[in-house]
């Protein structure tokens, strides 16, 4: 969080006076994803992301850093925003599933520091049974190398093939910023803690759909508007309507 982070600046050697003072979305459009096909955010929701951002900074300036840690959730939660607070970097998820090349090609690894372990997110058994995790790691692994010396080309070549290994017309997800991979499912994997009892086999949307035709019947079309209005965001809308409904019975 913000309070370690700003412990561990001050204890650094490190000190850059060409580092940049402005903010800016990593997001490519083409490479990452950040447009109409991929992750489309409005000009309202643009705005309030940098007003957000701006507060925090604020915060951090004033050394209120359980503020600022306040705002990065929130920014994490409403809006899936990654920070780079020294590179004064922002962006969403993207297409491929780790950070954006901008941020790669800086910071090689990914990250400042030492790398957790790579991990699979179970999924199904069927679909689990169809990759063979141990060589899915070797190559993770390996791609760790390429890109801490710079090798992009060997290393999204590593990528492809970590990609592909399920072989079919299955693939993998494989998420840098939090060292995960799984096998790519149209339906996410359930959230510990986050699927009330009896909705684990409906995606978001049904969840959401279902939740208010229990409570609220008369609010389905406005759900469903919402729904529509905000794509992505179902998990958001689903955690807060079940917190509003106590759905978890």
């Amino acid at each position: 969080n913000d309070e370690r982070y700003r412990r561990a600046n001050e204890r650094s050697e490190y000190r850059n006076d060409d580092l940049p003072t402005e903010w800016k979305r990593a997001n490519d459009p083409v490479e990452d994803g950040a447009g109409k096909d991929w992750y489309d955010l409005k000009e309202e929701e643009l705005e309030e992301i940098e007003t957000l951002i701006e507060k925090r900074d604020q915060w951090r300036r004033q050394r209120n850093y359980k503020m600022s840690d306040q705002i990065r959730y929130e920014l994490k939660d409403d809006f899936g925003i990654h920070l780079d607070d020294r590179l004064k970097l922002w962006w969403t998820d993207t297409k491929h599933g780790g950070v954006p090349g901008v941020v790669s090609e800086i910071k090689g690894e990914g990250r400042w520091g030492k790398q957790k372990q790579w991990t699979q997110i179970p999924t199904t058994a069927e679909s689990d049974a169809m990759v063979d995790a141990d060589h899915v790691m070797d190559l993770l692994e390996k791609r760790d190398r390429a890109r801490k010396r710079k090798d992009f080309r060997v290393a999204d070549e590593l990528l492809q093939k970590a990609h592909d290994a399920p072989g079919g017309s299955l693939g993998l997800r494989i998420h840098d910023e939090s060292r995960t991979w799984r096998i790519w499912t149209d339906r996410p994997p359930p959230r510990k803690g986050e699927t009330p009892e009896g909705y684990e086999k409906l995606s978001p949307v049904e969840m959401c759909l279902q939740m208010v035709t229990e409570h609220e019947p008369e609010k389905l079309d406005e759900m469903k508007s919402l729904l529509k209005k905000f794509p992505g965001r179902e998990w958001n809308i689903m955690k807060k309507l079940k917190d509003r409904y106590n759905a978890d019975r």
